[in-house]
């Protein structure tokens, strides 16, 4: 039950896996504070059991003759380890005392922790016990996917699974998102909506935690390509109506035959009055340039209707 739970939030590394204790430290530090906001809505007693139960089994992959390396790197992830001095009458050794020692002596005593001692570790362990608040997002994040997916929450995620969708999400909204500019560039359209920023290059800085490219900067370049896109792909139903009507207002034997009727010449058939008038239409708007101009132009018009949320 307990691996289970923890599999949720998807980011399970052991020792093993870091070269250097600050990595291993960091891990760990990072999926205690994830498996404290993601179980934020379970008993403290339950959550508690969670962290300890990953201190415990983390420990495990530690060489003996490293431990206290890797103890010193984990309590610098917490700083609320840090010991505070006490008034006192009686005379002890004032040597700094090692976090080492401290978080050891924690991991020895994990199974004769009480329930309340169990949910007073878990508070420390919380996000306000160091830095780590993208951390501490990251079960809610994936909570909140897995609910869009129809996934159960209970579910766990492949990491390995997740970064290659992620490529190819990525290939495939980057690809799109420089064909569907390419695309409004080539049409021509005298419009205000043009591309503000380039997404690769912003997706990547966002990527990487700069902090000059907010999460709301990002959403907002995303959300002008995403309307971009539907834009486009909605605008031939439009465009193909409208010139539709067009040609048909143009060509229609209605329209040319009430128009020959008033430019009939003496002595001249209505037929062949009719024909002269659909030659004279159809060097003047008929032949496949004509066309091409009109449909383009129509397109163009009705996807930047659509932007711009103008219905017709």
């Amino acid at each position: 039950m307990r691996q289970a739970a923890f599999n949720i939030v998807g980011l399970v590394v052991s020792a093993r896996q870091h070269d250097s204790a600050a990595a291993w430290a960091l891990a760990l530090a990072a999926r205690i504070r994830v498996i404290h906001a993601g179980f934020a809505d379970d008993a403290a007693d339950q959550r508690g059991a969670f962290i300890a139960d990953e201190i415990e089994r983390s420990m495990e992959g530690v060489a003996p003759s490293r431990k206290r390396e890797y103890l010193d790197a984990l309590g610098e992830q917490f700083p609320r380890w840090q010991p505070v001095a006490r008034r006192t009458d009686t005379k002890v050794d004032e040597s700094p005392v090692e976090i080492s020692e401290l978080v050891e002596l924690l991991v020895s005593r994990l199974g004769e922790l009480s329930e309340e001692q169990r949910n007073e570790l878990a508070g420390m362990f919380g996000p306000s016990g160091g830095a780590g608040g993208d951390e501490a997002d990251a079960g809610a994040h994936h909570l909140e996917i897995w609910k869009r997916l129809g996934i159960d929450a209970g579910a766990a995620p492949s990491r390995e699974r997740t970064w290659r969708l992620l490529g190819g999400l990525l290939d495939f909204f980057l690809s799109l998102d420089q064909l569907g500019w390419t695309l409004w560039r080539n049409m021509g359209v005298k419009s205000a909506f043009w591309k503000e920023s380039d997404l690769a290059k912003l997706a990547g800085a966002y990527l990487v935690g700069d902090h000059e490219v907010s999460t709301e900067q990002t959403r907002l370049t995303i959300e002008r390509t995403r309307r971009l896109i539907a834009a486009i792909v909605g605008a031939p139903g439009r465009a193909a109506m409208d010139v539709a009507n067009q040609h048909d207002q143009q060509f229609s034997p209605e329209n040319i035959e009430q128009a020959a009727r008033t430019e009939k010449r003496a002595l001249e058939s209505l037929d062949a009055a009719c024909w002269r008038e659909y030659k004279q239409r159809y060097s003047s708007g008929g032949t496949p340039a004509h066309l091409e101009a009109a449909i383009q132009r129509a397109v163009a018009q009705a996807a930047e209707d659509l932007i711009g949320g103008r219905v017709r």
